[in-house]
């Protein structure tokens, strides 16, 4: 989707999980795919450029998969080419992460305390609370948006539902269709 920086880096950390026999199968693939789409090299087809040549013979080689539209796959291997060189780096994020590990080491600090690298933030427990209460709140509100205008349920499911949600939340029920 135009987001060439996050492709490459999820590329490279997919490659690292590769075992070290089929990731330098694969560099050499690359490599070989990347010399042959070259447009100053001998030409494989009169009527198509290299480059198209070469991703059509080996789509379904490099991405065997069924749930990947063509046109997908066809960007995919078109990027894997494009990028071969860049493709096997080490992506910058890993690299930062095993530095300040490293350095936490030598420094004799806790290495699993910060790695620098943060998925989560940690909030307090009254932050934590009133998310919750929101999220809730406007979650029980959506659902009751939705039972509200479903065309497809009866007036008479529609009354029971939305009698069943009054029992359990009438608060909600009266803020969104008042007294």
């Amino acid at each position: 989707n135009g987001k060439t920086q996050v492709a490459l880096e999820a590329t490279q950390l997919f490659l690292k999980l590769l075992d070290s026999h089929r990731r330098e199968e694969f560099r050499r693939l690359l490599s070989f795919m990347a010399v042959a789409a070259h447009p100053a090299e001998f030409r494989l087809q009169k009527e198509s450029e290299n480059r198209m040549v070469v991703k059509r013979i080996f789509s379904k080689a490099l991405v065997d998969n069924k749930n990947l539209s063509k046109g997908k796959t066809d960007l995919l291997v078109l990027f894997l080419m494009d990028h071969q060189k860049d493709v096997f780096k080490i992506p910058g994020t890993l690299h930062k992460i095993v530095s300040v590990k490293l350095t936490a080491i030598q420094q004799g600090r806790d290495p699993n305390r910060d790695t620098g690298y943060i998925y989560c933030q940690r909030i307090d427990q009254s932050n934590y609370s009133n998310d919750a209460q929101k999220a809730t709140r406007d979650e029980l509100l959506n659902l009751l948006k939705t039972i509200n205008e479903d065309s497809k349920l009866s007036a008479k499911e529609k009354k029971k539902l939305l009698g069943q949600f009054y029992k359990s939340h009438p608060d909600i029920f009266i803020e969104y269709f008042g007294d």
